[in-house]
């Protein structure tokens, strides 16, 4: 589990300067084996299943059918477990970033947010409780009223980013990702 490892390394090396912030993400990870599910409850597909070496980021959200949306560092996929069988073993605040570049402004008195993929990956993008998957060299816009952006991203062997930035309406952003 080399990614979850560099993941505590960046946190303990005090690169990660936490905030004030009411968004968190918990950390966690599970005692024995568990199900990695496509949506909240039995019923849904079995992705994969994870075991203790696995370290989880728990989304912010509130828990659907006892399930709760999580992302493992280590397949670098978002999917649901059985909230009673997570140990959270962190939470922390995010912090403020400037991966954001205001680019322009706009007539709409919207955020709005480029988001560019130009890798060869997918990404897995969660902005204020929204999830996205990027495909690789894929553009997206998103149109939003918040001017307070929480984010967390990330893609297969890349580390995970995330943190908050204040953006101002009637402005467009850029978040490009790049190898």
């Amino acid at each position: 589990m080399q990614i979850g490892a560099i993941f505590f390394i960046f946190i303990a090396s005090g690169l990660f300067i936490c905030t004030s912030s009411n968004a968190q993400l918990r950390l966690g990870n599970v005692n024995g084996e568990i199900n990695f599910r496509e949506g909240p409850g039995n019923n849904f597909k079995v992705l994969h299943t994870i075991d203790k070496s696995n370290l989880l980021v728990v989304l912010p959200g509130e828990a659907r059918n006892g399930y709760i949306e999580a992302f493992d560092i280590e397949t670098s996929s978002r999917g649901y477990v059985y909230e009673s069988l997570i140990r959270i073993t962190d939470t922390l605040k995010f912090s403020r970033q400037n991966f954001f570049e205001k680019t322009a402004e706009t007539a709409t008195g919207s955020v709005e947010i480029e988001l560019i993929n130009s890798t060869s990956r997918s990404l897995y993008v969660w902005i204020n409780k929204f999830s996205y998957d990027i495909l690789p060299y894929e553009k997206r816009v998103l149109i939003m009223d918040d001017e307070d952006i929480v984010y967390f991203s990330s893609a297969p062997g890349l580390f995970p980013v995330f943190g908050k930035e204040v953006l101002q309406k009637g402005n467009t952003y850029v978040w490009k990702f790049s190898q």
